[in-house]
């Protein structure tokens, strides 16, 4: 049995409305998963960009950038571009048609080089802080600031010149030495000895005679720290470099580049942390160049024990006053027995810095019972460097003392001495001759403008960065 409807017309207007509603509803919809769309492919261009990290950089170094040169120099913008493009129409293709994307463009980036390696001295510290711990750093904090506070009063301590000694009886021993001693001639003169010691080269007379010493040489004018930079642009906030940060860049240098006692993977140089001390192109000038600075450290520690030791005294007050009477210049004693006691002191520090290259170690302060020039062989020293050998089981090595020259040095010549090497090293590798880094991003802001399916535009700004 057939069934009559019919419809009202109050029914149908209010169906009327109830379809307005619906396909306002729809397209409003659309229009907000078209905004979503749009964030999350500017979101998934971004990471993608991002995820092309320079790889040599992290496991070599623990560092974390886009090098947005791409092996090839100086920053292309374009090609980051490109990638951001190239991920997001992947994003916007899938799904449910939505927007689309009209036009991208870098607003804002920060590099490694930025505000004097903020970037690079911040990821190079919490590089420290996973494999050592702060409580270790705070620890090594301590013990260079109570080192730096001993060198800095040895070093007062010789530049003020040896006081004035009171009158004591020598010993009788050291009394007949000096009336047995033989006649001073230009031969057995201290002081000519000293002062040909002084005009030798120094590696040779502190490393032995088998000692291989690297030859390789750099151009360091093409180097981070020599030439002008590019810079960051926009005002991308990342992660800031604290003030403790230059002892965990010290601590980070020493653990990835390599030195003369322990060399590290093979690079544009050799003696790596060396460079960050001399600073100069080849291996040689900057070992040569350390050596000099811990002979410094070691003639100041040297020359303080000297002055404050009653028995040394006795013998260089009485042979300078020997020497004074065999130059007819009795009243120039004292300014000869310390010309005498520094020759001493750099005499001595000769031995140190000899069983420093050799393996040894040396403590800082030195004592009577650690003194191994005496004045009567002063002229076997050639012969004593020769045959030295490391015997000395306490005290600090040679990496300690490089330790101890890193704390003395800015913390600006620290952080792009350390990027030299690491730029110049990754340089080693094929297809990055010209790696720079100067190119190396660790934030990066983009800013995309979408068209919506109605015709609306909209603007995305988006940033990421390793630091997140």
């Amino acid at each position: 049995m057939r069934q009559k409807g019919s419809m009202t017309i109050a029914m149908c207007m209010m169906l009327s409305v109830m379809l307005g509603i619906m396909a306002a509803g729809i397209k409003l919809c659309r229009e907000q998963y078209a905004r979503v769309q749009a964030v999350n492919a500017a979101d998934t261009g971004l990471y993608s960009v991002f995820s092309e990290y320079e790889r040599d950089l992290l496991e070599e170094y623990d560092l974390f950038f886009l090098d947005s040169g791409y092996g090839r120099g100086a920053i292309d913008a374009y090609h980051v571009v490109q990638q951001m493009e190239n991920s997001m129409a992947l994003t916007l293709k899938s799904g449910i048609r939505g927007s689309r994307q009209e036009s991208c463009s870098i607003t804002g980036y920060r590099l490694a080089t930025d505000n004097a390696g903020e970037a690079f001295c911040a990821q190079a510290a919490e590089a420290v802080r996973e494999h050592l711990g702060t409580a270790a750093v705070k620890r090594l904090k301590e013990y260079l600031g109570n080192t730096k506070e001993v060198t800095e009063q040895q070093q007062a301590q010789k530049d003020a010149g040896a006081p004035p000694m009171p009158e004591v009886q020598a010993p009788e021993e050291t009394v007949q030495e000096n009336r047995d001693a033989p006649q001073i001639t230009s031969e057995n003169n201290p002081l000519e000895i000293i002062k040909r010691i002084r005009s030798m080269g120094i590696l040779g007379l502190v490393l032995p005679d088998d000692a291989v010493i690297s030859e390789k040489e750099a151009d360091v004018s093409v180097f981070t720290s020599n030439r002008n930079l590019q810079k960051g642009m926009g005002d991308i906030k990342g992660r800031e470099s604290g003030g403790s940060d230059k002892l965990f860049l010290q601590a980070y240098a020493m653990n990835k580049l390599g030195t003369y006692r322990e060399p590290g993977n093979p690079g544009a140089l050799d003696y790596q942390v060396e460079y960050i001390v001399g600073g100069r192109g080849s291996d040689r000038e900057n070992l040569k160049k350390t050596v000099n600075r811990i002979l410094l450290l070691r003639e100041a520690a040297n020359a303080a024990y000297l002055y404050t030791d009653p028995e040394k005294r006795a013998q260089s007050g009485a042979l300078a006053a020997s020497l004074c009477t065999a130059l007819l210049i009795p009243e120039g004693a004292f300014v000869v027995e310390k010309l005498l006691l520094l020759g001493w002191a750099y005499g001595e520090s000769l031995l140190d810095v000899r069983q420093l290259m050799a393996g040894g170690k040396v403590p800082l302060v030195k004592t009577g019972a650690g003194w191994q020039l005496e004045f009567s062989n002063i002229g076997q020293i050639f012969t004593m460097l020769q045959e030295g050998q490391a015997k000395n089981t306490s005290g600090l090595d040679y990496n300690d003392y490089l330790q101890i020259l890193l704390f003395a040095s800015s913390g600006h010549s620290l952080a792009f001495r350390c990027m030299d090497m690491i730029e110049q090293n990754i340089r080693l590798k094929p297809g990055k001759e010209n790696f720079r880094i100067d190119s190396c991003m660790e934030c990066l802001e983009m800013e995309t403008r979408f068209l919506s399916p109605s015709g609306n535009q909209w603007t995305a700004v988006r940033n990421y960065g390793y630091d997140m």
